[in-house]
């Protein structure tokens, strides 16, 4: 399996969970992820704050990278943004011909947010919905500060 296929495989699953149970064990569903898979991304702002979150998703090794999505990332003032242009997760699902999830972006939030959350921090996201519709266009927006402070 690649990670490409993981990809549909997660998306198809979502909506599985809310057809067959509802929205709120999708919520539980990624609730686990998050306390239990996030490790690198928790140990890395255990270290780090927000340069853990720059080294977590930036660089040439870093998620987003590997990823190969088109994406911008500032750390500024005390602001970490991540702004995504392209989600590659999006376009993948797209080009093999299935319907994104509707709240498909919102696991980023779900699963990243708290990890962060435990060490200070506050995010938010921004996604881009298809005018009209439900559906997101693969552009979003997460933004990282102090507790606290405006986000």
């Amino acid at each position: 399996m690649t990670v490409q296929d993981f990809i549909v495989l997660y998306n198809e699953t979502f909506k599985f969970i809310e057809k067959n149970y509802g929205r709120d064990q999708v919520d539980d569903l990624w609730a686990v992820i998050s306390r239990e898979w996030c490790t690198h991304l928790r140990d890395l702002v255990a270290e780090k704050g927000m340069e853990g979150m720059n080294a977590y998703w930036g660089g040439n090794s870093g998620t987003l990278s590997r990823e190969k999505a088109f994406y911008d990332i500032e750390l500024k003032d005390g602001v970490f943004t991540i702004t995504m242009d392209e989600c590659p997760s999006v376009k993948e699902i797209r080009e093999r011909g299935f319907t994104v999830y509707k709240d498909y972006c919102e696991h980023c939030i779900a699963l990243y947010g708290p990890v962060v959350a435990d060490y200070g921090f506050e995010m938010k996201s921004f996604i881009e919905k298809e005018a009209g519709t439900d559906n997101p266009t693969g552009k979003c927006k997460l933004v990282a500060r102090k507790a606290g402070a405006n986000v």
